[in-house]
């Protein structure tokens, strides 16, 4: 019995190596083979430049109004961050629900403001970049803006109608409350 023992102890500890090794062999994909690898900034704009074949001349101008915008750009971006930030100290704060909400929905509403600034600054950016680009240049970059629409809409499908409350009825499968049949007081 004391031979027996030690023997299965031993016997369990090799089947156990045994199992493990396996299992470690069955692995063979290294870890970051499930995540996508995407291009560099630096990458993605010299496929840029590379697909509409530009001149140094348009590349030189390319860059400066890209770093305009950027210029242009950063105060603004500075300003939704402090009010981003003024949420987060207005929600920390011991005011009434109600004052909070109040004082919230009028940050967001400047927020929105700055955001239709920015939006601007990158549409003025975008048509003077255009400018520089002779027809065919303009004809591949409509071109790649499709496809990237395209590529969007595949990796993004639309969302279904929201079915809460405020829906029309029509558009619900089935009604958010269910109607109560009346109470009848007076038959019981």
């Amino acid at each position: 019995m004391k031979k027996v023992i030690p023997l299965l102890v031993c016997a369990t500890v090799l089947i156990m190596s045994g199992n493990t090794t396996s299992f470690a062999a069955l692995d063979t994909t290294p870890p970051n083979s499930m995540m996508v690898q995407h291009p560099s900034k630096e990458q993605m704009r010299k496929q840029f430049e590379q697909r509409l074949n530009l001149t140094d001349k348009q590349k030189a101008k390319a860059k400066t109004i890209h770093q305009k915008g950027r210029e242009e750009m950063r105060p603004i971006m500075m300003k939704i961050e402090v009010k981003h930030q003024e949420i987060e100290t207005v929600k920390l704060t011991k005011m009434t629900e109600r004052a909070q909400k109040e004082r919230i929905d009028q940050i967001n509403s400047e927020i929105k403001e700055l955001e239709k600034q920015a939006q601007e600054i990158r549409k003025k950016n975008s048509q003077e970049f255009e400018s520089i680009l002779n027809k065919k240049q303009k004809a591949e970059l409509e071109k790649m803006k499709s496809e990237g629409r395209a590529r969007f809409e595949q990796n993004h499908p639309p969302r279904p109608p929201f079915a809460g409350l405020g829906t029309p009825g029509f558009l619900m499968s089935k009604p958010l409350f269910p109607q109560q049949p009346p109470m009848d007081f007076f038959n019981k």
